[in-house]
């Protein structure tokens, strides 16, 4: 489990735990549905706040109903973008942080040894031609 940071916000999360990456996937799936609904014409004002509910749904489905009114203090998109994106980094680090713990765990490390063994008897062929 790691912290999450946004602004005054903070909350633990655990990429590895199956029901939190559910319920994030979950809140993708819908979120990408939502997104299809947005108004494309009309006040540019309105259709603002159409796309910060569909962040704010987003966050709150799988942080916690009001993680959105604590993270975000005014109407701001770009504040609710820019809190997608850190999420998006924060989970990267995560992933490289444990795959690079399970791969001193792995049980079946590849070990390269030049090739297949196809590759290896066709280059001894070649080696025992150009020998006669």
């Amino acid at each position: 489990m790691s912290l999450f940071k946004y602004g005054e916000f903070e909350i633990e999360l655990d990429f590895t735990d199956a029901d939190t990456l559910a319920a994030i996937e979950d809140a993708y799936e819908k979120m990408q549905e939502n997104i299809k609904k947005l108004p494309k014409t009309g006040r540019i004002s309105e259709i603002i706040k159409a796309q910060n509910v569909v962040y704010d749904d987003f966050f709150d489905s799988f942080m916690g109903e009001g993680a959105s009114s604590r993270m975000f203090q005014t109407n701001s998109l770009e504040q609710r973008i820019d809190a997608a994106e850190q999420l998006a980094d924060f989970r990267f680090k995560e992933d490289e942080r444990f795959y690079g713990r399970v791969e001193k765990f792995r049980v079946n490390k590849v070990v390269n040894h030049s090739g297949n063994r196809e590759q290896r008897r066709n280059s001894q062929k070649k080696n025992h031609k150009n020998r006669g």
